[in-house]
């Protein structure tokens, strides 16, 4: 969170180095070029605000032919969660974009149907798209503007939560639960244990913490 903090608000710059490094993450990033819309894919299981959906992932091709896999934004899924089945998507005009910088995701081993992907993995995505060479696999960019959004779709991503929120409310929810499910084990232990002594030892008795006011009561009972 630190660097999301000192990085995400900072103008954007060109992009000078194609290999992926922790400091750079979420910084900013201009490119000048078009894009490919006809080799966007959908990446697939991709909620936002706990609803259904995907995002799109479209190349774009600077004007010295490097590519650069862009993260456009968010697409609801329908009542079956399938992808809409239509969408907007960028034309392939030369213009200047922007976006901060994210890194390749994992394969998770998981295919994909025709025109999506499983994950933001760079290696998969420029091999289902056909390009061999002159593309940055290291990283892509999340589209900080968009020219083409129609009423608001694609969706950007906004900005990430940078305090715990929800996260630190269900972690303290499930200590407590933890430190419950402790004590109703250890009383069930307990109570096994005098069971057992009380079938091997007819006299037995387990000790009865007395309660406040229970010597009061007995003194009471006696008059």
């Amino acid at each position: 969170m630190n660097q999301l903090a000192a990085t995400y608000d900072r103008p954007a710059v060109e992009l000078r180095s194609l290999k992926f490094q922790t400091a750079d993450e979420w910084k900013p990033i201009k490119l000048t070029g078009h894009y490919l819309p006809e080799n966007l894919l959908l990446v697939r299981n991709r909620p936002y605000n706990g609803d259904p959906g995907y995002l799109e992932l479209v190349p774009f091709q600077r004007v010295d032919g490097l590519i650069v896999a862009i993260e456009a934004g968010w697409l609801p899924a329908d009542d079956r969660l399938n992808p809409p089945r239509v969408f907007p998507k960028p034309n392939s005009k030369i213009q200047t974009i922007w976006g901060r910088i994210r890194p390749s995701e994992p394969t998770l081993n998981r295919d994909a149907p025709a025109g999506q992907i499983a994950t933001i993995n760079l290696p998969t995505f420029m091999r289902k798209i056909g390009v061999k060479d002159r593309a940055v696999t290291d990283f892509y960019l999340s589209l900080g503007e968009s020219s083409f959004s129609v009423n608001g779709s694609p969706r950007l991503l906004p900005r990430p939560q940078l305090d715990e929120g929800n996260h630190l409310s269900y972690a303290m929810q499930w200590i407590l639960f933890a430190l419950m499910a402790f004590f109703a084990f250890s009383w069930a232990i307990r109570q096994e244990i005098h069971f057992k002594r009380m079938a091997a030892d007819p006299n037995y008795r387990p000790k009865v913490r007395k309660k406040v006011g229970d010597e009061d009561k007995a003194v009471e009972d006696a008059l």
